[in-house]
């Protein structure tokens, strides 16, 4: 991996592990409505008063003998005793409802964000914490810092959001208005189980009873119960390290992005490296991490200056580079040329698929030119697992059955950071259409496996939007980013072309010589190859993708230019 820290990174200046850790198990702390929530209290063995790092989560904190392996995904609270050797307190607490908390969990609901301000405000006045808090943690617990902190306890002093998506409708449950079935019912399933079978003593069937993937259901559009989950990043007064990972698209990546964008504090933003599930926990656990949070703890919890404020923002591993991290001054960069890459009838003898459709910097100069798709293909699979893709001498092609645009090979380098957006001209015979997108790096074609193999390239991020869900909300939108409202869905009338923009989380990465930039699109997706999977429906119709003269479907992409 390359490293994370800087050249000159003062680790001979960070606080060193001086103590030992005594624990103290199962403290009930009451909140302001009279449910007590179950921490447990790792401090050093010393009578001094030392700073207070917070975590919380619905994973139990019983569990902490798991190894933090991927395997164990609720194992996301980093060595606890690490940073207590070198004199932090760490309170690891069950959220309300979970573990052996009292309550009713309601993923992120109001009261469960009422507890983080009551528990930070706790610490702070026992005789063990100097009054400074701070957080830590992946994931959900990175969910929970950005909550936490727009709720401004006096005593939490800063965070570190690690993989920590911050608009719960947005980010996680319903992209771009399509609900993602596959993530949602795997994880509140998982949680459940967890809880009902692995904690002692006999199961107890009212753990957990609240039904998440009712309620997400039950709530298709940005209404009360999503406003309440979405973080309003102007809350947020402490300091704020935002650290995401490229990959986790469909998850996490969005809200550490935006979250950097929006706060008005002081801030730093770090995107790892990263290309499947799991090596976040690999990141994350890292010494680099640990050592990099330190720094900021110690400067902000310690009065430590090791001249972290000094540096550049903004740290971005920039894929298929030479350069692998490298400083920038802000997110989105101003550098960036926000260059419109066109949609092109094929064949283009890129890869097999739909259409084999090409992508050129130039707008297209024919009249009349489309592609109509049936769905469902009667070679795309269900139960099988692999959605829209298709089994091919054995081993899945996502892009057979789906539409794909091509570059040509890649003349010299190319790169490509930041926000993307998809114009797309198109038509259905239904009210509604799904539309998925993919920005895929296809290696050269001599790289390419022949014979109906699957076609080389990586996926590297990927948008979407259901089109009734095409309102966009012009005070949150940017030059360079869609925001919808999520609000008002409008059918729309089949047959009727309407030109659609959608969100494409953004990336950063090479496109080497040789290499073709390609666009996928489709309306469903591949749990094999796409985070999760959404849920396509019982949906039999056509859609029809424009890219002529007077509907110039383009990819707007985010190119960096040399130095």
């Amino acid at each position: 991996m390359e490293s994370i820290l800087s050249k000159d990174f003062p680790e001979n200046k960070l606080s060193q592990p001086l103590y030992k850790v005594k624990v103290e198990k199962d403290v009930f702390v009451k909140m302001r409505d009279g449910i007590r929530v179950a921490v447990d209290i790792y401090r050093p063995d010393d009578p001094g008063k030392f700073p207070a790092l917070y975590a919380s989560s619905c994973y139990q904190k019983d569990l902490v003998y798991l190894p933090p392996v991927t395997t164990f995904h609720c194992r996301e609270t980093n060595d606890i005793e690490w940073f207590v050797q070198r004199g932090y307190v760490y309170v690891n607490a069950d959220a309300r409802g979970t573990g052996k908390s009292e309550g009713v969990w309601k993923f992120h609901g109001e009261a469960e964000q009422n507890d983080h301000y009551d528990l930070v405000e706790w610490m702070a006045e026992q005789p063990w914490c100097s009054g400074r808090v701070g957080m830590i943690g992946e994931s959900y617990y990175g969910w929970t810092q950005w909550f936490a902190a727009a709720t401004q306890p006096p005593h939490l002093k800063t965070i570190i959001p690690f993989d920590a998506g911050a608009d719960m409708y947005r980010d996680v449950v319903y992209h771009g208005g399509l609900v993602g079935m596959g993530f949602l019912t795997w994880w509140h399933f998982n949680l459940r189980a967890n809880h009902l079978y692995d904690l002692p003593g006999p199961h107890d069937p009212s753990l957990m009873k609240w039904d998440m993937v009712y309620e997400a259901l039950k709530h298709p559009t940005f209404d009360f119960f999503w406003k309440k989950r979405a973080v309003d990043f102007k809350k947020v007064k402490v300091p704020v390290y935002s650290i995401g990972m490229w990959h986790k698209v469909g998850l996490h990546l969005r809200g550490n992005l935006r979250g950097f964008e929006e706060l008005k504090v002081p801030k730093r933003l770090l995107v790892c490296y990263g290309e499947n599930v799991g090596d976040e926990m690999a990141i994350f656990n890292s010494l680099e991490i640990r050592l990099e949070m330190l720094r900021w703890y110690d400067h902000w919890l310690k009065d430590n200056d090791t001249g972290m404020m000094e540096e550049l923002p903004v740290k971005l591993f920039v894929r298929n580079s030479d350069e692998g991290y490298r400083a920038e001054k802000e997110w989105p960069l101003k550098r960036t040329q926000y260059r419109p890459f066109y949609l092109q009838p094929g064949p283009v003898g890129a890869l097999e698929s739909l259409n084999d459709g090409g992508l050129s910097p130039d707008p297209p100069e024919v009249d009349n030119s489309s592609f109509t798709f049936d769905y469902p293909n009667p070679e795309w699979s269900g139960w099988s697992g692999i959605g829209t893709a298709k089994f091919v001498n054995g081993l899945p092609n996502p892009a057979v059955k789906i539409l794909t645009f091509s570059s040509a090979p890649m003349n010299e380098d190319l790169e490509v950071t930041g926000p993307i957006t998809l114009v797309l001209h198109a038509s259905s015979t239904e009210k509604d259409a799904d539309i998925y997108v993919r920005l895929v790096d296809q290696e050269p074609d001599a790289l390419q496996q022949k014979g109906g193999l699957p076609p080389r390239g990586k996926i590297l991020t990927r948008g979407w939007l259901k089109a009734s869900h095409r309102e966009k909300d012009s005070k949150r939108s940017k030059p360079y980013r869609p925001f919808f409202t999520h609000k008002n869905p409008t059918p729309i009338e089949p047959g009727k072309i309407y030109k659609y923009e959608i969100e494409v989380w953004p990336t950063s990465n090479v496109f080497r010589k040789g290499h073709r930039i390609r666009i996928d699109i489709s309306n469903g997706d591949s749990p094999a190859f796409d985070f999760g999977g959404h849920h396509f429906g019982l949906k039999v119709g056509k859609d029809t993708i424009y890219h002529d003269r007077n509907h110039p479907s383009h990819v707007i992409l985010p190119v960096i230019p040399k130095r």
